[in-house]
C-alpha cells in the first residue's frame, strides 16, 4: 500500500508553482495545456493566467496522481503510448484527468476540478441565486424525486451542473431513508446517516459494475449513482427495476430526449456476454426503469464584453413510454 501523505506531497510539490490558484477559493477548474499555460475558470468565465507549469512537474504529478487511485492507494503506474498513459482520478478533494506527452505531442496535460467541502455544496436557494433553475423548478424536482421517488437521469454536457443540480435536490432526502452513493470522485455530499459512500476505481479494477453489484445486496432505499459510463449502464437499470425508488444517476447528453437514446446505446453495450435484446425491449425496459429526465444547458453569453459559461435547467421532462420506436416525453419545462 502506498503512503497517501507522501504521494499527497509529491503532488503539492510538483504543483507548487500553481500554488496560489490551488488555493483561490474562486477557481472551479485548472486546465494545464501541453505547452505548460494554465488556465482558469472562475464564475464561469475561462482566463489564461501568466503561469506556467513545466512538463517535469505535470509528469510527476499526474504519475503521482495515477499512484494514488484505487482504493488504500492501490494505484497504477503510468506508461507512455498505451491506454495506461491517461488517468482520471480524485485524490484529496481535488478531481484530476491527464495525459502523458505523447497523447498529445507536445507535452503532458492535466485538468483538475476542485470541489467545495461538503459544507459549502450550493443550494437548491443557492442554485436560484445564480438563476441555474427557478424557485418551481426546485420545487417540482425536490416533490418528483424526493417525495414520489421517481427515478431521475440528469443530464447535460461536461462541467453543465448536472451533479451540482442533483446534490442540491438530495440534501432533503429524509432521514429515515438508507441510501447508497457511488462515485468515481467525492462530488456529492449527502446528508443522511444511514448510507454507504462507495468509491470506485475503474483503473484498479473496482468498478461501478461491481459496485452496484454489491449495491443491491446491501438494503438500500436508493440508489445514486454519480455517473453511468458503459458497462455499468445494465447492471443500474437492473438494480432500479428492482424496488430502488428515487434513484438518481447522471449521464452525458444533449438534450432530454438524447439522455435516453444513449442510455439505450450505453444498455446495449453493457449486456453480458451472449445476451441479445431488441431495440423494441430496450427501450420498454428503459422507460420502465427511468422516470424523469433533468437537462442541464452549458452555455456561452456575453456579460460586459465578457464570454461567460452559464448553466441553465433548460428541460424537465416525464418519461411516458414508446409510440413506434421513439421515446414519448411529456415536457414539464422546456
Amino acid at each position: 500500500m502506498i503512503n497517501a501523505e507522501i504521494v499527497n506531497g509529491i503532488i503539492e510539490r510538483a504543483l507548487s508553482p500553481i500554488s496560489q490558484i490551488m488555493r483561490d477559493r474562486s477557481v472551479t477548474e485548472i486546465m494545464v495545456t501541453a505547452d505548460g499555460r494554465v488556465w482558469v475558470e472562475r464564475q464561469g468565465v475561462i482566463d489564461k493566467t501568466e503561469l506556467v507549469l513545466p512538463e517535469a512537474d505535470r509528469r510527476i504529478a499526474l504519475t503521482a496522481v495515477a499512484k494514488a487511485s484505487g482504493v488504500n492507494g492501490t494505484g497504477i503506474d503510468l506508461i507512455a503510448g498505451g491506454k495506461d498513459a491517461v488517468v482520471s482520478a480524485a485524490v484529496g478533494g481535488l478531481r484530476f484527468a491527464g495525459a502523458l506527452i505523447g497523447v498529445d505531442s507536445r507535452g503532458t496535460t492535466i485538468t483538475i476540478r476542485k470541489h467545495l467541502e461538503p459544507q459549502e455544496r450550493p443550494t437548491k436557494d443557492v442554485l436560484i441565486e445564480w438563476g441555474m433553475l427557478r424557485r418551481d423548478q426546485a420545487d417540482l424536482l425536490t416533490r418528483l424525486i424526493i417525495e414520489d421517488k421517481k427515478n431521475c437521469v440528469f443530464a447535460g454536457p461536461t462541467s453543465g451542473g448536472k451533479t451540482t443540480l442533483a446534490n442540491a435536490i438530495l440534501m432533503d432526502l429524509p432521514g429515515n431513508e438508507r441510501i447508497g452513493l457511488i462515485e468515481d470522485a467525492r462530488e456529492i455530499a449527502l446528508r443522511v446517516e444511514n448510507k454507504e459512500c462507495m468509491l470506485a476505481s475503474p483503473q484498479t479494477g473496482l468498478t461501478a459494475k461491481v459496485l452496484i453489484q454489491h449495491a443491491m445486496r446491501s438494503r438500500f432505499d436508493r440508489l445514486i449513482l454519480s455517473e453511468t459510463r458503459g458497462d455499468d449502464t445494465f447492471d443500474l437499470l437492473r438494480a432500479l427495476s428492482s424496488g430502488h425508488g428515487g434513484s438518481v444517476t447522471t449521464l452525458h447528453a444533449a438534450s432530454a430526449a438524447g439522455a435516453l437514446s444513449t442510455l439505450e446505446m450505453l444498455f446495449q453495450m453493457s449486456l453480458p456476454p451472449g445476451v441479445q435484446m431488441s431495440p423494441a425491449a430496450a427501450q420498454r425496459y428503459i422507460t420502465n426503469c427511468i422516470h424523469l429526465i433533468v437537462y442541464c444547458e452549458r452555455r456561452y453569453c456575453m456579460d460586459s464584453g465578457v464570454a461567460k459559461s452559464v448553466r441553465r435547467v433548460a428541460e424537465i421532462a416525464l418519461v411516458q413510454g414508446v409510440k413506434e420506436g421513439e421515446y414519448a416525453l411529456e415536457y414539464l419545462c422546456q
